[in-house]
C-alpha cells in the first residue's frame, strides 16, 4: 500500500472545474478527454448509425454551435451529430462530441427546444460530467494498476467501450440539475427563450404516463423528476428570446420517424431490414428486440436460456465465409467443435460450432459482397441438444432480400401540415387516421394547448402506419 500511494499521487492531477471554479481531482488531461471522446465516435456510430440527411445534420450543427460558443468551454472541438435511432435520446461524450437521436427530434416542437436539449448536453461536457463518470467507472483497481497504461492504443479501445457504457447508464440527480441550469443559461446567452426547455420537459412527463416504454431509454440516462421541472421553471421565469417554431418544423419535414432503414422493422417475431436487405423470424413464443449494433436483432426463448442473434456487417472489402470466421475468432477463447457448409436464404455460408467456457454456440457466416451476416445461436452447453431444433428453425428463417423486396419494407416520414380555418385536433385525426380517437395523441405530439387551432399553425403528423404499429405494441405490453 505504501508503494501504491505515491503512484496514485503522481497519477491524480488537481484541476479547476470550468463551471464551479472549484479544485477537483482528475486523472485525465483535457487532451486525453478530447481524444477519448473522438475515439468513442466509432462505437457510437456502430451502435446507432449516422442519420443520412445532410440538411438536418447541418441544421443541428448550426444550432449546437450557437450554444457551444457561449458555454464555459467554447474552445473544445464540438461536433453535433444526428444518429439514425428512433429511440428518443441524446448523449454527450467528453471533449464535446454530442449526439441526438432522430427519434428525439420528432418530439421537439421548435428551435428553442432543440437548443435546450443541446445546451443540456453541452452542460455535461462543460462540467466534465462524462469524464468524471468514466473515471469513477474505472474503479480503484484500475488506478492501482497504473492509469498511464490507458494512454496506449489498446487501453484507449478499452476506455471507449467503458466510457460509452458508463454514459448510457446515466448521470446522477446532481449532474442532471447542474446540466439543466447550464442549458437554461446558455439558451438565454444564445438568444433563445429558456422556458421552452421547461415546456419540453413537461411534454416528456405527460408522454411518460401515456407511453412509458417509448421514453424508457431517455429517462434511464436522464432521470426526469418533478424537482427538475420545478427548478427549471423557476430559473426560466420571465426570460424572453427566440422560439423559432416554424423554422424548426419546416426543417423536420420528411424526417424519418419510427424504425429507420438501418434499424429494421420488428413485427411480432419477424424482423426485416431495408438497408442491409435481410429478414429473420424467431420461433413461436420468442420476443425480438434490436441488438446493440445498428441493423442487428436478437431474441430469447421464454426461459431466457436460448439466445439467437442476426448481425449484419459492412465490410471494407468482400470476404469469404472462412475469412469472416477467422476474424471473429482472432483474440477470443472460442474453441471449434466442428464446421460445415450450408445454404441459407439464397447465400452459401460456413456453419461453425464453438465452445466458450460454459457456453455452446452455433454460428453461420454468410458473405454477400461487401455485406456480411453473422447468425449466432448460443446457450449454456447443457441445454444445447434441447435448443438445437429451435436454433435450426431460426437459422433456416434467414433470407437475403433483393432490392425490390427491401424497398417494400415501410419507411415512414414526418408530414408537416399547415392548419386551415375550422381545423381541430379531432378533425385532423379523422382526416389523417380515419378516426377522431387519436386527437389527443396529435395534440401532445405538437405540444399545443387544448382548444381551437389558430389557422396557419404548423402541425406534425405521424404517418398512419407508424401510429398503428405503436398502438399494437402498446396493446401487446
Amino acid at each position: 500500500m505504501k508503494k501504491i500511494l505515491p503512484l496514485l499521487l503522481l497519477i491524480l492531477g488537481c484541476a479547476t472545474n470550468p463551471v464551479t471554479h472549484q479544485q477537483e481531482f482528475l486523472i485525465f488531461s483535457e487532451g486525453y478527454e478530447i481524444r477519448l471522446g473522438r475515439e468513442a465516435t466509432r462505437s457510437v456510430l456502430e451502435q446507432f448509425g449516422r442519420y443520412d440527411d445532410r440538411r438536418i445534420q447541418a441544421y443541428v450543427q448550426e444550432v449546437g454551435w450557437r450554444i457551444a460558443r457561449v458555454s464555459h468551454r467554447p474552445h473544445l472541438p464540438y461536433s453535433f451529430t444526428v444518429t439514425d435511432s428512433s429511440v428518443p435520446n441524446a448523449m454527450a461524450l467528453p471533449g464535446g462530441f454530442i449526439y441526438v437521436n432522430r427519434g428525439l427530434l420528432l418530439y421537439l416542437n421548435n428551435e428553442a427546444q432543440l437548443a435546450g436539449v443541446l445546451g443540456h448536453e453541452v452542460g455535461h461536457v462543460a462540467a466534465r460530467h462524462g469524464i468524471k463518470h468514466y473515471q469513477a467507472a474505472l474503479g480503484a483497481q484500475l488506478v492501482a494498476l497504473g492509469v498511464a497504461s490507458l494512454t496506449e492504443s489498446r487501453g484507449l479501445v478499452l476506455g471507449t467501450n467503458l466510457l460509452l457504457e458508463a454514459i448510457l447508464k446515466g448521470y446522477s440527480r446532481r449532474d442532471e440539475l447542474q446540466a439543466d441550469r447550464l442549458a437554461l443559461a446558455y439558451m438565454e446567452k444564445a438568444g433563445y427563450r429558456p422556458s421552452e426547455m421547461v415546456s419540453f420537459l413537461r411534454t416528456l412527463k405527460r408522454m411518460e404516463k401515456r407511453e412509458p416504454g417509448l421514453l424508457e431509454q431517455i429517462f434511464a440516462s436522464h432521470p426526469l423528476t418533478s424537482e427538475r421541472i420545478r427548478r427549471a421553471e423557476l430559473m426560466a421565469r420571465g426570460k424572453g428570446g427566440a422560439v423559432a417554431r416554424d423554422r424548426y418544423l419546416k426543417r423536420m419535414e420528411g424526417l424519418v420517424c419510427g424504425p429507420g432503414a438501418k434499424e429494421g422493422l420488428i413485427q411480432g417475431r419477424r424482423f426485416r431490414n431495408r438497408h442491409f436487405r435481410y429478414e429473420v423470424t424467431f420461433p413461436p413464443g420468442w420476443r425480438a428486440r434490436r441488438g446493440r449494433r445498428i441493423g442487428s436483432v436478437m431474441g430469447k426463448d421464454p426461459s431466457e436460456r436460448l439466445l439467437c442473434q442476426a448481425i449484419p456487417l459492412e465490410l471494407p472489402r468482400p470476404l469469404t465465409a472462412r475469412e469472416m470466421a477467422h476474424r471473429l475468432e482472432r483474440g477470443t477463447h472460442l474453441r471449434r467443435l466442428g464446421e460445415g457448409w450450408v445454404r441459407l436464404g439464397g447465400l452459401t455460408g460456413l456453419r461453425v460450432d464453438y465452445l466458450a467456457g460454459r457456453l455452446r454456440a452455433r454460428m453461420v457466416f454468410l458473405p454477400r459482397g461487401q455485406t456480411g451476416f453473422i447468425l449466432c445461436c448460443c446457450c449454456p452447453w447443457e441445454y444445447f441438444l434441447w435448443g438445437e431444433g429451435l436454433f435450426e428453425e431460426f437459422l433456416r428463417s434467414f433470407r437475403s432480400l433483393n432490392r425490390r423486396e427491401a424497398r417494400r419494407i415501410p419507411l415512414w416520414r414526418l408530414k408537416i401540415y399547415r392548419s386551415r380555418p375550422g381545423d381541430t385536433f379531432q378533425s385532423l385525426s379523422r382526416r389523417f387516421y380515419g378516426t377522431p380517437a387519436y386527437a389527443e395523441e396529435l395534440r401532445l405530439l405538437n405540444g399545443l394547448p387544448p382548444g381551437p387551432l389558430k389557422p396557419g399553425t404548423l402541425i406534425k403528423v405521424k404517418p398512419k402506419g407508424l401510429l398503428l404499429l405503436e398502438m399494437k405494441r402498446k396493446e401487446g405490453h
